[in-house]
């Protein structure tokens, strides 16, 4: 059985190229059972991995035929020591070595003729743990499919070793019969004609965006590519990565965005907006205009783990620069507030097509060397990726941290995306080492603009339980002349 590749999985084949690999995984960072050797625990998983079958979609490759409809194809022999690695740090074994060492595996390709995926145990930390970097290919799945598959596989105890991600029983959703070049292509011009009627409903949308802000200009903007200005993130992606991670109390997060009236995802806009901008005025570069965050948005029905990506996009203006933390926060709860209106106005499909139309255009621009006089369709990536409740386990090695690595590639230079597991929340930094060196100084102006907001929100909830008394107003008397 042969299955179709959807057109915005085939963009992500596209976008692999040696500069921007469309690597994306994690991070897992697992705690030793007390009273038993690491290594013998790892070497447990080991056997257990290696031992395990690939299923659909780990067991395929993309087949981009000449003629014909792209579609994946199973692979009948699949080397799993390939697949399922061992890798071990130097001493000291250091975090920055840890975060290093991902950035150089994160960097590479992966093998197109083999199933898009890998995994590599990491041991020697000076810490005691083991780390795992799990990669795959961005058109096997998105954010939400691979929380659900990674994380739904490991268990609530330690015990036995669960099947792993990569050999689930395969999903349910249809898969079109080989040889069916008929249905194939019949399927295929639906799927144009409605990408034709959400391009129109697109441009529609867009155009009375515009003519709203121009009669209402204090309205919170919306949706805004190509609103922000240009940064060094958005210079061309070469191949090095830098990468780095720190995490953040949920409850504590859930707090702050309480005491303002906002949602959790518009604290994670403001700490890492908060973050960012501080990192550029430190290199003399704060931007003059709020920065544009693209903010992937999972289209994916409960238990739907189907092998494909369902992500639609929103373009979220942030704050405006040397705004207090405070002040920050509002502006982007107003802000997020009005994307997410705008967002749930447009049909599926043209939901889905939103972020395809945007780089288009970005594209176009890009290919006709007008790029100069463009600005950069957003200027950052952040995405909350979801997460599960409680304590997770491999075999016996207790998770402890889980940090995505997503991707990145031209125009936006920097992605940076969380997950919440066990009352925290992970977040992961990748960028491009071409103007970011060392991931690690964003990541510590996130935590500084994390410390400011807890004060703001601190005291945001004093002016709440103690609102001001308001004087009682004093009446002027007249003088007896004047009175009647």
């Amino acid at each position: 059985m042969a299955r179709p590749i959807p057109l915005l999985d085939l963009v992500f084949l596209g976008i692999d190229r040696d500069e921007t690999p469309a690597n994306v995984g994690v991070l897992m960072l697992l705690d030793p059972p007390p009273g038993r050797s690491t290594r013998a625990a790892v070497q447990q998983v080991l056997r257990a991995f290696r031992a395990a079958r690939p299923t659909p979609p780990f067991d395929c490759v993309p087949d981009l035929l000449a003629l014909g409809l792209p579609h994946w194809r199973a692979v009948a022999d699949v080397d799993m020591r390939h697949h399922v690695r061992r890798e071990q740090l130097p001493a000291p074994g250091d975090q920055r070595q840890l975060f290093d060492l991902v950035a150089e595996l994160h960097r590479a390709r992966l093998d197109r003729t083999r199933p898009l995926f890998q995994l590599h145990f990491i041991e020697g930390l000076e810490s005691g743990q083991v780390a795992i970097y799990l990669k795959s290919h961005h058109a096997s799945w998105d954010g939400r499919s691979a929380l659900a598959r990674i994380f739904g596989t490991l268990a609530t105890e330690p015990g036995p070793i669960r099947t792993p991600f990569f050999a689930l029983p395969p999903d349910s959703s249809p898969h079109a019969p080989q040889g069916a070049a008929g249905a194939g292509f019949a399927d295929g011009a639906r799927s144009l004609l409605s990408h034709a009627f959400a391009a129109r409903e697109l441009l529609a949308a867009i155009s009375a965006r515009r003519a709203r802000t121009r009669d209402e200009p204090r309205v919170p903007p919306g949706n805004q590519p190509f609103g922000g200005p240009h940064t060094r993130f958005n210079q061309p992606v070469a191949a090095a990565r830098s990468f780095a991670a720190f995490s953040l109390p949920i409850d504590a997060m859930r707090r702050v965005a309480q005491s303002f009236g906002g949602k959790l995802n518009d604290v994670v806009l403001a700490v890492v907006d908060g973050g960012v901008e501080r990192y550029l005025a430190s290199l003399g570069e704060r931007p003059r205009q709020p920065l544009v965050a693209m903010c992937p948005v999972s289209m994916r029905d409960a238990g739907d783990l189907e092998a494909t990506t369902k992500v639609a996009t929103m373009f979220v203006p942030l704050a405006r620069p040397r705004s207090g933390a405070a002040r920050r926060l509002q502006q982007i709860i107003a802000n997020s507030g009005a994307a997410k209106q705008e967002f749930h106005s447009l049909s599926k499909a043209a939901a889905l097509d939103y972020a395809l139309l945007a780089f288009g255009v970005w594209f176009a621009s890009h290919t006709l060397g007008m790029e100069a006089v463009t600005r950069p369709v957003v200027n950052l990536v952040i995405s909350n990726v979801g997460g599960l409740p409680g304590e997770r386990y491999l075999g016996d090695l207790r998770l402890v941290g889980a940090y995505p690595v997503s991707m990145i590639a031209d125009p936006v230079g920097l992605n940076v995306s969380a997950v919440s597991l066990g009352g925290r929340m992970d977040f992961g930094i990748v960028a491009n080492r071409a103007v970011v060196p060392d991931a690690a100084e964003i990541s510590q102006h996130c935590l500084a603009a994390w410390a400011l907001l807890l004060k703001a929100a601190k005291r945001q909830d004093l002016v709440l339980r103690n609102p001001p008394l308001r004087k009682p107003s004093r009446r002027r008397r007249m003088p007896p002349s004047q009175r009647s």
